[in-house]
């Protein structure tokens, strides 16, 4: 007797279930029947340890996409990065389904294989940067990956969190010099960089990234690219505690000003200017000043001789100053405390390449900031402008130099000359307009309120 299409359907899944049984949990067939419809959302992306937010060891690109789909209205499915096994549990409505080990060429064959228990989910988002599966090499086969499920009549959507123009603008971050021979080797990245932009861009459905400038330079790469920008969201579910309960924690008299530097010490990020600028500087206009480096090394990088090079340099620096605090990487239950310890927010970022989300964390915490030229290009969206002028600032308030009399300079304007009650509202402001739950219907309105015309559009393109 022939099969009827479910059982063909259910049939297909279970063999399915045989041949990745070792690579991907078991999935109940009444949690697939759930799952298993047009408007649900397949998500590819690291993802935090089960019950946290930020998770030791996982990249911001983990915490930001689980506060994406859990302000999400409709069904998702996260395909994310084994810990320990391979395993299966649903949390926020969110299904999570630990399928892949990063690093791996097998990975994909191990997303294909979890995607096939799901033969009514033809959309799916995938979250995106060069290490954020293992290395630049394993991930750039995630473009044969999207090429494939396009060729299964898959809406394949990418949120690009870099856009690199010039790779020699990273030197310091992907261990290059100065000299022609490293100039060399940059130009070689340049153009593997711009053909893997020219061609996501034909294997997506529409690529996406966190802020109108990075659009701009995506476009300029990409000239053929569908593309759109969606801001990084801010996590409004963040509470500080009091400044004194936060200082008598870290031990910082309640007069004193703290100025901090958070996130992974990155040469891009500027980690070791901020440690030089402020060796020196214990007071200002006859106030301690405490300096926080609140950060560890990056999970992606650590295992290169060049950072570890850099990371020493920065260690280096922080021993031979009795002021300045290196925390090593800062745990969930931990992040108020600091961020509510602290008068300032510093960004001596050296290239913009990424939105940054510890800024947005300092939105969370409605905390001041300033930051470094290369940075100020985020500030080219328009809410940011808006924001700016309704808090009375210019660009020029905000924005440093990278040489440490203009960031000294800078501070002591903030904290002294009444700008930074006006940073600390417009920190406020974004951190309403940019909520995560609003982030999370721009991906919506994105991703399915134009479908029909998507489809439409890869119809063409691949006819």
């Amino acid at each position: 007797m022939p099969l009827s299409q479910t059982e063909k359907q259910f049939s297909l899944q279970d063999n399915a279930n045989n041949n990745y049984m070792n690579r991907i949990p078991t999935i109940s067939n009444t949690t697939i029947k759930r799952y298993n419809n047009p408007d649900t959302l397949v998500v590819v992306s690291p993802y935090p340890t089960r019950g946290e937010t930020y998770s030791t060891g996982k990249t911001g690109v983990a915490s930001y996409t689980k506060n994406v789909v859990k302000n999400m209205k409709r069904r998702v499915i996260i395909l994310c990065d084994i810990e320990t096994q391979p395993e299966t549990y649903i949390e926020n409505h969110v299904l999570v389904i630990r399928c892949y080990r990063p690093g791996t060429y097998d990975m994909w064959l191990d997303l294909a294989g979890t995607l096939r228990l799901f033969p009514l989910v033809k959309t799916m988002l995938a979250q995106y940067d060069f290490a954020m599966y293992g290395n630049p090499i394993v991930s750039s086969f995630g473009l044969v990956f999207l090429g494939i499920l396009r060729m299964f009549k898959y809406r394949t959507f990418v949120t690009l969190h870099h856009v690199v123009d010039d790779v020699m603008k990273l030197k310091g971050h992907v261990g290059l010099g100065s000299g022609p021979k490293d100039q060399f080797i940059g130009n070689i990245y340049n153009l593997l960089f711009h053909t893997f932009y020219r061609v996501l861009a034909v294997v997506s459905t529409q690529v996406i990234v966190l802020e109108a400038s990075l659009k701009e330079k995506l476009e300029h790469l990409a000239p053929w690219v569908s593309s759109a920008a969606v801001p990084h969201g801010v996590d409004t579910n963040l509470k500080p505690i009091t400044m004194r309960l936060a200082r008598k924690k870290l031990g910082i008299p309640a007069r004193d000003h703290v100025i901090m530097f958070f996130g992974y010490i990155n040469w891009f990020k500027g980690a070791d200017i901020f440690a030089r600028t402020f060796a020196r500087v214990q007071k200002m206009l006859g106030k301690r000043v405490h300096i926080i480096i609140a950060g560890g090394e990056s999970p992606t990088l650590s295992s290169k001789h060049y950072y570890q090079d850099f990371f020493r340099d920065v260690r280096t620096v922080v021993k031979t100053s009795k002021h300045i605090r290196l925390t090593g990487y800062v745990p969930q239950k931990d992040i108020a405390t600091y961020f509510s310890a602290t008068d300032l927010v510093v960004f001596p970022y050296r290239h913009y390449m990424t939105a940054s989300g510890v800024l947005s964390l300092a939105f969370s915490y409605k905390k001041p900031f300033i930051i470094s030229r290369p940075l100020a290009e985020m500030f080219h969206s328009e809410d940011f402008v808006r924001q700016l002028s309704d808090a009375g600032l210019k660009t020029s308030d905000i924005t440093f130099d990278l040489y440490p009399q203009s960031i000294i300079d800078m501070t002591h304007d903030v904290l002294f000359n009444g700008r930074k009650t006006k940073l600390a509202t417009m920190a406020t402001n974004l951190r309403a307009s940019r909520s995560y739950a609003k982030v999370a219907r721009g991906y919506e309105g994105i991703i399915f309120s134009s479908a029909l015309s998507f489809r439409t559009r890869t119809a063409v393109r691949y006819t």
